[in-house]
């Protein structure tokens, strides 16, 4: 999520940042391009190990800068001696680009054959307001249910699969945590739904979720979905959020611990993969009733070029290497002629008939983006209803408000929303393209009935 703080910090930022650039050319006569990769040791050391062949054969060095975080990042933007090439999520992407600091790669990517090698919903989402495309999806990953099998095992259950729906996750969970101990808790708790997570089961329920909305709107299959996560905790079916936090126990233990017999997370999950020792397997998010099947994927950002590059097209040839050729990132699941199953399950040999090919060839089949609130509104109002929303939501989660109260609250919401809006036209900071946008979308909204 991006805070006001933030993005205050990245347009008004002093340019305090020096010697951050790279230059064109390095001693050797090849262009230099700097990439802002994550702060990973092993990522790195595989990176390492492979751009000098990279170099020979294209003429291009990356020089790695290890992500040290965002306001290290929005100095170097503001002092403008940026990486060339760094991460943007959908949000932050589209206020970059409309001031100017970000490459418009449609000249690069045009007849280049890289582009088809995307699926259409990673290279659709890199596009702008103005058409720009400002940014290239470099990852993807859908969410599913990981279970317990000895847990289901021993309250007699058949494991979950592709048919599943909510109500056979809610009749699991109460068989599960019918068990109790001898302080009237249960013994196992039936699932934990992190609360970070709930955007998915409000896709799940048809909710209409539209992407980078100016303003919010809380509709009914929402809001069913919040009382049924309510009603998990209040029927001890889940852990109290509340204790789960004041316990900082991560989601990954109480699934490892036998504490809960589900979890929801990510697909794939490396971390999950690397230190469950317990027999598990993962199912897709269920469906709601009959409704049809629309599942998470993540579309939420992707690799963008700085405006200030000194070499546009080396830039383009280390983005495209990132994604299709650095052996870390391979099979990289935003390419659609990887064959991403296989090479994980090459990895992980646990993952074959765990459910993973399962979950993630119906995540393809039925892909619906990405509902999470930090890209579900726009770039220009994102930072101001998530000011006002996420304390409603996090005192909602700890029932110390009511769903009411939260609906009760949207009018003044959207209120603030519409005021930053005004305020960013009046003063001028965007190019004219994205004040446009702006205000055919406002008129439009202007026009929706409101809740």
């Amino acid at each position: 999520m991006i805070s006001k703080r933030s993005i205050a910090f990245l347009l008004f930022a002093p340019l305090i940042v020096s010697s951050c650039g790279t230059k064109e050319q390095s001693n050797t006569g090849k262009a230099r391009i700097s990439y802002n990769c994550s702060a990973n040791a092993v990522e790195i050391k595989h990176l390492q190990e492979e751009l000098p062949s990279f170099a020979d054969s294209t003429g291009v060095e990356i020089n790695l800068q290890p992500f040290t975080g965002q306001e290290k990042l929005y100095a170097m933007i503001a002092a403008e001696q940026p990486p060339d090439i760094f991460y943007t999520n959908n949000v932050l992407r589209d206020r970059l680009a409309a001031e100017g600091r970000l490459l418009d790669m449609r000249s690069l990517s045009a007849g280049d054959p890289f582009t088809g090698r995307l699926w259409p919903d990673v290279y659709s989402q890199g596009f702008s307001a103005d058409g720009g495309l400002y940014s290239v999806g470099n990852w993807n990953f859908t969410a599913g249910v990981y279970y317990n099998k000895d847990l289901f095992n021993k309250a007699g259950l058949r494991y979950p699969d592709t048919s599943w729906t909510w109500n056979d996750l809610l009749a699991a969970a109460r068989r599960i945590a019918a068990e109790r101990n001898a302080s009237g808790e249960p013994e196992h708790y039936g699932l934990y739904i992190p609360s970070h997570f709930v955007e998915i089961f409000e896709l799940m329920n048809g909710a209409p979720v539209q992407q980078r909305s100016l303003f919010l709107n809380l509709s009914e299959p929402s809001l069913e979905v919040y009382r049924q996560y309510l009603a998990l905790m209040n029927d001890r079916l889940m852990p109290d959020l509340r204790r789960m936090q004041a316990m900082g126990m991560q989601a990954s233990q109480l699934l490892q611990t036998g504490k809960v017999a589900m979890l929801v997370e990510a697909v794939p999950h490396q971390v999950l993969f690397e230190t469950l020792t317990i027999r598990w397997g993962v199912a897709p998010i269920p469906r709601f009733g009959t409704r049809p099947v629309r599942c998470f994927r993540s579309e939420s950002g992707g690799l963008s070029i700085s405006s200030q590059t000194a070499n546009a097209q080396a830039a383009w040839k280390a983005l495209k290497w990132i994604i299709a050729g650095a052996s870390i990132y391979q099979p990289n699941p935003v390419l659609r002629d990887a064959d991403f199953v296989t090479g994980w399950e090459a990895r992980y040999p646990r993952l074959v008939g765990s459910g993973f090919r399962e979950v993630w060839q119906r995540s393809l089949r039925h892909p619906a983006g990405d509902p999470r609130f930090f890209v579900r509104f726009s770039s220009w109002t994102s930072a101001s209803i998530l000011e006002h929303l996420q304390p409603l939501l996090d005192k909602l989660w700890a029932r110390e408000t009511t769903i009411e109260a939260l609906v009760a609250s949207q009018p003044d919401i959207n209120r603030a929303a519409r005021t930053e809006l005004e305020r960013l036209i009046q003063r001028g900071a965007l190019r004219e393209e994205f004040i446009k946008a702006i205000k055919e979308q406002l008129l439009q909204a202007s026009h929706e009935p409101q809740r």
